[in-house]
């Protein structure tokens, strides 16, 4: 059985339409509530594509390696594995951009999610349209 493949017209300014594959997502959270309402709006975003779902660290890193998606959208603080930890070691694997999320963004924890080579630390106060777009800026 073949991979899906999602794709989505993109148009540049007066040229024919260009055909973009969509951005591969893996979100962790271990909030259930929170994680499938993150996983149903980036369902409706016609340019993400879902491809895994986990409730713990030790789950999303094995999703990862296992779906090699585009951006691994993670929980800061999770049973298992935290997602500096994951965030570590993707960037070991390189190819996966690292997007945290954190209920509280100190100064401490920006530094800490940069050495840990996360792309952006967003927070889960944003609404979770605006958390699919700033995904969209990793292309």
């Amino acid at each position: 059985m073949g991979a899906v493949l999602h794709l989505t017209a993109v148009t540049d300014a007066g040229g024919p339409a260009a055909v973009r594959q969509a951005l591969r997502v893996v979100i962790a959270d271990d909030h259930e509530t929170y994680r499938k309402g993150l996983a149903r709006a980036i369902r409706r975003f016609g340019t993400l594509d879902l491809v895994g779902e986990a409730a713990d660290g030790l789950e999303a890193l094995a999703i990862v390696r296992e779906a090699s998606p585009d951006v691994a959208l993670l929980d800061v603080r999770m049973p298992g594995l935290d997602g500096l930890e994951i965030a570590r070691r993707l960037r070991e694997l390189g190819g996966v951009h690292v997007v945290l999320l954190t209920g509280s963004a100190t100064q401490t924890l920006r530094a800490a999610a940069e050495a840990a080579g996360a792309h952006a630390l967003l927070s889960k106060d944003l609404a979770r349209d605006d958390i699919c777009r700033r995904l969209l800026v990793l292309r």
